[in-house]
């Protein structure tokens, strides 16, 4: 089939590919071939010929999409058109007919030699063209205008999730930096790195289908984004979610070969296995002495391979634990402490969460425990509804708004305690139902002994001061040593450290006192909260009589 074909045949190939080319569906090219290979195979030595080229074709249709279908169509009029004189001349030799002579063909003649041409009279000779990376990336302006486009769309649904920060006294209230989610600056690097480096990767699927269609119109005109945008933000989202995918996947396994390797001290021996590799061959038959090749069979060999350390990185892991680097980085620097489970996976959740869902939720939690009638068990029941609806993170998105709007009224320290901790019996277990709230349950014992020394040092109303302390107390009440036993400590030595803080403070005496009656009910010798709330009252009425209720 590699030679060049015969001038008629040529043009009969021409004709058939033409008409093939006008078939619209999978049913009029099973319409097409049934006619043509009829058309073509309808001599009476050419039976069987024809059954093994409808055979082969049915076998090679399925799992093929339309344009798979007519390659192999393509495929099949090919071989029909170049193997059926072979045929023909086989079967009229077995049945004793005389051949046909071959049509005599014209002698080729042979092409003029070009011309001699002087040395000076020769074209330039060209520079080699520069690399791909070495110029501007061609459509940089279409994917400037869709990372726009992203950006824009990114920041409302961020929005969604932001609430109002609390003021002393709060059980969610912290010094510097609040959940991740209700800092505005998160907005702008979830943005960078999504329209930044996830977006690049995705060049390859987006060229065609999107960046190539962005012309100066759209780049120009509102009411053309606005329509083209619409038309094509399905396909950048599941472009960029496909990338996230495989970034998680990758990010994840090489967590895994790196927790291997800390437990074993190195990445393991390399080895060699056998295994089963898929060898694809061209599908020969033979018709009447007459073989020829049309579509291909896949069969399996066993082969040795060597294989690398079962811990060692491949690139693809390593690229996704740069990028994750990356996004870190810039978090770190736009002074940004993020989380462990704000990773690949949580992105791609910012992305493809049903919007309107969530905001319904979201106003229905927050209305029912910011209201003083709400049960605790109805509002668990509620909740329990939301965590099947969406993502564990999602969810604790939604359990952290509850408990920054309304942590003083009905969603208080215990709800966010039994919601975090639930049936598990340690931090692992936990952490892997709840991906955000633990940790923000375990800075609570901290933040809440640093609004205590905050509304002592800014002289706040005594009715702030009490409040900080029986919030700070609740946290030993509600959480345990065994989960958060670390974390009560460092709370412990907050306070503990009151008399060396207030050291140049006029009321140091007071401020010590205040400090001895916590830890002695923190450490159970004054177990009454009430008397250290009164005692603690006490010492710093006459500090905080006249200032204002709240900070």
């Amino acid at each position: 089939m590699n030679a060049p074909l015969p001038a008629d045949q040529r043009l009969l190939l021409d004709d058939v590919l033409s008409r093939l080319a006008k078939v619209e569906d999978s049913p009029g090219l099973l319409r097409f071939m049934a006619g043509m290979l009829k058309t073509l195979l309808r001599r009476q030595g050419d039976a069987q010929f024809l059954a093994t080229i409808q055979d082969a074709f049915a076998a090679g249709l399925p799992g093929l999409d339309f344009t798979g279908q007519k390659e192999l169509a393509a495929e099949v009029l090919q071989v029909v058109i170049t193997k059926r004189p072979e045929i023909a001349l086989a079967w009229q030799k077995i049945h004793g007919a005389p051949p046909r002579p071959a049509p005599v063909q014209a002698p080729v003649p042979e092409p003029a030699a070009p011309p001699h041409r002087r040395a000076a009279d020769l074209p330039m000779e060209m520079p080699p063209p520069l690399p791909p990376e070495a110029d501007d990336y061609a459509f940089a302006e279409a994917e400037a205008f869709i990372a726009t486009q992203m950006g824009e769309a990114l920041d409302k649904r961020l929005a969604l999730m932001r609430v109002p920060l609390p003021a002393i006294p709060s059980v969610a209230w912290c010094l510097d930096q609040p959940f991740f989610l209700f800092v505005p600056q998160f907005a702008a690097i979830a943005k960078a790195f999504i329209t930044g480096p996830i977006l690049r990767r995705c060049r390859d699927g987006l060229e065609k289908r999107v960046l190539s269609r962005v012309d100066y119109e759209i780049l120009t005109k509102p009411d053309r984004q606005a329509a083209f945008w619409g038309d094509v933000r399905e396909l950048v989202l599941k472009a960029v979610d496909e990338s996230l995918t495989k970034l998680a996947t990758h990010l994840k396994t090489a967590e895994a070969k790196q927790a291997a390797i800390a437990r074993t001290g190195n990445e393991g021996k390399e080895g060699f296995k056998l295994v089963n590799k898929a060898v694809t061959k061209p599908r020969n038959y033979n018709i009447l002495g007459v073989e020829f090749a049309l579509g291909q069979v896949t069969t399996t060999e066993q082969v040795k391979v060597k294989v690398p350390p079962p811990y060692k990185l491949e690139p693809n892991e390593i690229e996704a634990q740069e990028l994750m680097g990356k996004f870190r980085t810039g978090a770190a620097h736009a002074g940004v402490k993020l989380p462990d489970s704000a990773d690949f996976q949580f992105l791609r959740t910012l992305l493809n969460f049903n919007t309107r869902l969530f905001i319904q939720s979201r106003d229905e939690l927050i209305g029912l425990a910011a209201h003083e009638d709400t049960t605790a068990g109805f509002l668990s029941e509620r909740l329990r509804a939301a965590d099947k609806s969406f993502t564990n993170y999602l969810t604790d998105v939604l359990v952290m708004m509850m408990f920054t709007r309304c942590g003083d009224t009905s969603f208080r320290l215990a709800q966010f305690h039994a919601v975090c901790v639930g049936s598990a019996r340690d931090k692992s277990a936990m952490v892997a139902m709840r991906p955000f709230i633990p940790a923000e349950l375990a800075r609570r014992p901290h933040e809440l002994a640093v609004q205590v020394r905050e509304a002592l040092r800014r002289r706040l109303h005594l009715d702030a001061v009490l409040g900080s302390v029986e919030r700070l107390l609740d946290c030993y009440k509600v959480m345990g040593r065994n989960l958060f036993g670390h974390e009560l400590e460092e709370a412990r030595a907050v306070i503990a450290a009151f008399p060396m803080v207030f050291a140049a403070d006029g009321e140091v005496a007071a401020y010590s006192t205040i400090a001895k009656l916590i830890l002695a009910t923190i450490s159970g010798e004054q177990p009454d909260r009430s008397i250290c709330l009164m005692r603690v009252g006490q010492a710093y009425d006459r500090i905080g009589r006249k200032a204002a209720a709240t900070a």
